[in-house]
């Protein structure tokens, strides 16, 4: 479930009168040309301020769509953290997570409130590439483990991407108002709003984005279907999210990637070679996934071919992330423990996501949100010495920032038992 689903009053400053316009006023039907009216007359002279409960300015602009007559709101680029979580114009602090390590321009606001992000490897299918990249559709670059990259990367690797969808979606989030009101299919609807208003270069990520569904029959599995056939025809390589299948024996040998959901998505041809890239990158979320967690795959394919019955589409990349089972993702069964534990106690947290930050981005395993301010929490989980060091350097940093014992951590690896949570 997305936390961003609420619409405030906004507040209309025209000439020296302010004006307060309902949620009701701004979106039903029957108030719509009055509505286009105040926004026509309030272009380029008013000043507009959403009322949600943010901590910001909340300034919003008044833009016309190209082509028509219409109007509609958008936050400033960059002020999506002064909105209230659940502000329809919310949008997430980069530096709160590995979002931030991106050099400017790669996730870029656009003035309409849409989003332009710059992917690795593009979506649209070229003449003629290397080899090398051919078989799996990265660089070597893209290759190295998970969280690897260099601050102020300079792409999004397909791991960003899904890191990102999740965050823009709110997966990465939760409150006890969001228990049992996850499944598959919200995923689906979510995530594809999210890639309604992304753009990956020129071409909108919702053309090209498959997504698990739960069933065959609906519009969900038909819009993956049309979507397959549109990218076969147009040249254009496919993006899918989707959980890999409940893990059996042999299944990490086989020529197909093994997912739940499949409806209306291609068969996913895959190679030795990118079983081989996701046992490097990925061994612990492979681990995982042998274990009987859920695991999501994102997945970049070539230009999807006809096949007896049905489709395929050949596997030119993939990344993997284990999520609990309200879709938080975590990087450990450590972690996946305290999410438990969170839950269970009604708590409300946030999980940042690292997308392809390097080591040097400090941010926590987890935020406690429901405080009066937010709450670092560390979970740590291994001995070996470069663990240690990064450990050490990030105590410090907390407790020059927050005060010793101001903030949370478990040492998982003494045995101890998860502590209170604050």
């Amino acid at each position: 479930m997305n936390m961003k689903e609420t619409r405030y009053p906004v507040e209309i400053t025209l000439g020296g009168n302010t004006r307060i316009y309902s949620p009701e006023f701004q979106a039903e039907e029957q108030y719509a040309a009055a509505w286009k009216r105040v926004l026509l007359l309030s272009h380029g002279k008013a000043e507009v301020r959403c009322c949600c409960l943010g901590p910001g300015d909340k300034r919003l602009s008044i833009h016309s769509r190209s082509n028509s007559d219409t109007f509609h709101l958008a936050r400033f680029p960059e002020t999506g953290p002064e909105h209230s979580e659940d502000c329809i114009y919310y949008g997430v602090d980069p530096n709160m997570s590995g979002l931030g390590a991106y050099r400017r321009g790669v996730v870029q606001e656009l003035d309409d409130g849409n989003v332009k992000i710059k992917l690795k490897v593009g979506l649209q299918q070229r003449a003629a590439i290397a080899p090398q990249e051919e078989q799996t559709g990265t660089s070597s670059e893209a290759k190295k483990p998970a969280g690897r990259g260099r601050p102020g990367q300079a792409s999004m690797t397909l791991l960003g991407l899904l890191h990102y969808l999740w965050t823009e979606a709110g997966f990465h989030t939760w409150s006890p108002s969001m228990q049992g009101k996850r499944n598959l299919g919200v995923l689906h609807y979510h995530l594809l709003q999210v890639a309604s208003s992304t753009y990956a270069g020129k071409v909108r990520l919702s053309s090209n984005l498959l997504i698990g569904t739960p069933t065959a029959a609906g519009r969900q599995a038909e819009l993956n279907k049309a979507k397959a056939v549109e990218a076969m025809n147009r040249r254009r390589r496919l993006v899918i999210v989707a959980p890999l299948a409940q893990y059996q024996a042999g299944m990490e040998e086989g020529s197909r990637l093994p997912i739940s959901g499949y409806h209306g998505i291609p068969h996913l041809q895959v190679t030795r070679e990118i079983w081989d890239v996701l046992q490097r990158r990925f061994v612990s979320e492979l681990n995982s996934w042998m274990a009987g967690d859920q695991v999501v795959a994102i997945v970049q394919t070539d230009v999807p071919t006809p096949a007896t019955g049905s489709m395929q589409a050949r596997v030119v990349d993939a990344a993997l992330m284990v999520t609990t089972p309200q879709w938080i993702p975590v990087d450990s069964g450590y972690e996946a423990a305290v999410v438990a534990a969170l839950v269970a106690e009604n708590r409300r947290f946030e999980k940042p996501l690292r997308f392809d930050a390097g080591e040097d981005r400090v941010f926590p395993d987890f935020w406690l949100r429901d405080r009066a301010e937010d709450l670092p929490m560390e979970v740590w989980g291994r001995t070996d010495p470069d663990y240690i060091a990064r450990k050490e350097q990030k105590i410090v940093h907390y407790d020059e920032k927050y005060g010793p014992g101001k903030w949370w951590q478990w040492d998982a690896t003494t045995g101890s038992a998860i502590p209170p949570f604050p």
